[in-house]
């Protein structure tokens, strides 16, 4: 569960990154690398150091849009929860 619980707040993430600050800024691929699963936790420092660069505000702000997307659909988290580690 945790393992998807994370990807989906850095989907919620580089959604909120493309949202405010657009592709062509260099936190947005930083933060598709680990939206897409990939680069593991290498891809979530960077992207630790990424919000970090950007500043207190505007972080605050980017994790304000994470937290309304995660919070708008609470039933996806638990749809993605396999208990017991069941694999699907």
């Amino acid at each position: 569960m945790f393992d998807t619980a994370g990807r989906m707040f850095f989907v919620a993430l580089r959604d909120a990154v493309l949202a405010r600050l657009g592709s062509d800024h260099p936190c947005f691929p930083i933060v598709e690398r680990a939206a897409d699963d990939a680069g593991g936790i290498d891809a979530t420092l960077a992207v630790q150091e990424a919000l970090n660069a950007l500043g207190g505000e505007l972080a605050t702000v980017l994790m304000g849009d994470v937290h309304e997307a995660l919070r708008q659909n609470p039933q996806a988290i638990l749809d993605r929860w396999r208990p017991n580690g069941a694999k699907q």
